[in-house]
Formats: structure tokens, C-alpha cells, sequence
């Protein structure tokens, strides 16, 4: 196997799917792996001592809001993917009809896994290639806005990697839909004449075939946008900001978030490109932290 290959391997790696839900149990994961594996990590990972700990706060942090997370499904399924290996696993193979070990059983015989060996060489004779990868899954499964919190958990550099071709009008159509303005506070700053910090937000993420059309867009300054995507807030179908019980903090937060609980939003003028209710309930249910 050479770099490109894995490349391919990791891309392609079979994932849970029901409908448009959010299952980034296996990117996050792998994400979790690659990033050590840069900062000199050994081949193997234990279960119980790593992943169990480390990936369940990954996936409570950055994926959907679920009352349990369960790191064991990808740490025992990415053995079906072509790349991952485990070790002392031969005595947690269900005997049932279950497709998955039990934690218990994966601690009692202190499992580990991580790359197979060919694939752990390839990484550790080209860290720039790790970093590649790491890049690539990220960009695949969350939205620019929130890699940098995901790299700076995972204990690298935030520096975000070039995200792939936007749509060039997405931009430029959302931001005049919305007359250059915020959707929620309002703002319209500009330089030169020329609008700052006011950005295009994908509704339902690109990432889960969100589409680059206006009614799947929000106007947003950099604050908000950052806010919708992180699930501190959503947009209900009456067009009203819901704000996450968890957010919690001062006088800043009155200020940017607390003032506009349950407000209406500024909206287009054209009711064909005020937000979808399809897409604003899957925001709702696979993003916003309520």
C-alpha cells in the first residue's frame, strides 16, 4: 500500500447511515489516531486507557448532540476498512447476532488497535502525508469553522487546511439576499465599502449534501456563524433563534446571544430565499445543542 492508496482506504471508509443523521464515530476516530501518530504516538492504542476516554470527549464535543456516545463501534468496526488492526481481540468476537464487542470485553482483554503495520510505516515515514490525511477526514466530515477547535483538541496547531472549492456564488448571492447584513444582530460592517466579517453559513452542512443555495444559506457574521456551526444556536421554522441550554458566560454573551433568544431573524425579502424548514429541522436535530 502506498500513501495515495490509504488515502483512498480512509476515504472510502464505510460508515453508519440513517437518512441524513451525523455518525462521525469512525472520522473522529481515525482523526484522534492520525493526530497522534504525528506527535510520535506507538502503532497500537489502548481501548480502555485511550480511546474509550479521549474519543467519547471528541464525539461529545463535536458531533451530534446524543445523551451516550459509544467510542467501541468505530475502535472495533474499522477493522472492516483495510487499514486497522487489533490486538488480543480473539476473545471479544460476538457470539450472538451483535456485530460489535463489548466494552467489557474489550477492557477485560485489553484490547488496542490503530493502523496495521504497512499503514503505520507509511504514516511514520511521512508525517506530512499524516497531516494530509488528517486534513482531508476533517474536511470531509465537519465545516472549516470548527476544524480549528477539533486540531486544537486533538493537541496540534489550529491552522486550518485549504477547504475544497466553494461554489463562488454561494457567497455573493446569500450576503445580497440578506442586503448585507447579519441575519441575527444585524451587522454590516464594511472597509472600503467593502463588507467584512460577515460571512455565507451552510444551513445543513455541505458535508451531508447540504446544498450551496440561498435557501439553505444564512448571512451571518463571523460570531453567529461560528455559533450556528458549533450548535450554541439554530433557527427554528418560525425564523426565531433557539440558544443552547449549555451556553452559559457574562456580560459578552448577554451581549452577542442572550438579547436575541427567541427573536426573529432578518430574512430576504423573496420567500424563495428565506431558509427551508427541511433544512433548518436538520440543523436542529443533528447539529444544535439544545
Amino acid at each position: 500500500m502506498n500513501l495515495a492508496e490509504l488515502k483512498e482506504a480512509i476515504s472510502s471508509v464505510k460508515r453508519w447511515s440513517t437518512g441524513d443523521h451525523r455518525a462521525p464515530n469512525k472520522p473522529l476516530t481515525i482523526a484522534y489516531v492520525l493526530s497522534k501518530y504525528i506527535q510520535g504516538h506507538e502503532q497500537l492504542f489502548s481501548y480502555e486507557g485511550e480511546i474509550e476516554g479521549d474519543v467519547r470527549e471528541l464525539l461529545k464535543r463535536f458531533g451530534p448532540p446524543r445523551p451516550i456516545h459509544y467510542p467501541h463501534y468505530a475502535f472495533w468496526r474499522l477493522i472492516n476498512d483495510g487499514f486497522w488492526m487489533l490486538e488480543n481481540a480473539e476473545n471479544c468476537l460476538p457470539e450472538d447476532n451483535s456485530k460489535d464487542a463489548s466494552v467489557t470485553c474489550l477492557k477485560k482483554n485489553r484490547v488496542r488497535g490503530g493502523f496495521d503495520q504497512e499503514s503505520y510505516q507509511l504514516i511514520r515515514n511521512n508525517v506530512a502525508g499524516a497531516v494530509e490525511l488528517l486534513d482531508m477526514i476533517l474536511i470531509d466530515n465537519f465545516p472549516e469553522t470548527i476544524i480549528p477547535d477539533i486540531k486544537t483538541q486533538l493537541g496540534l496547531s489550529p491552522d486550518v487546511a485549504s477547504p475544497r472549492r466553494r461554489d463562488p456564488n454561494f457567497r455573493r448571492e446569500v450576503l445580497n439576499a440578506y442586503n448585507g447584513r447579519c441575519a441575527v444582530c444585524g451587522f454590516d460592517g464594511r472597509l472600503n465599502d467593502e463588507l467584512f466579517a460577515l460571512e455565507a453559513a451552510h444551513i445543513k452542512w455541505k458535508q451531508f449534501n447540504g446544498p450551496c443555495s440561498v435557501d439553505n444559506g444564512l448571512a451571518l457574521c463571523v460570531i453567529h456563524h461560528k455559533a450556528l456551526d458549533k450548535g450554541v444556536m439554530t433557527i427554528d421554522a418560525d425564523y426565531r433563534v433557539k440558544l443552547s441550554s449549555k451556553l452559559n458566560g457574562g456580560d459578552s454573551v448577554d451581549h452577542y446571544f442572550v438579547q436575541y433568544r427567541d427573536k426573529r431573524i432578518l430574512l430576504p425579502r423573496s420567500a424563495e430565499d428565506r431558509p427551508k424548514t427541511n433544512m433548518l429541522q436538520w440543523h436542529a436535530d443533528e447539529v444544535f445543542l439544545g
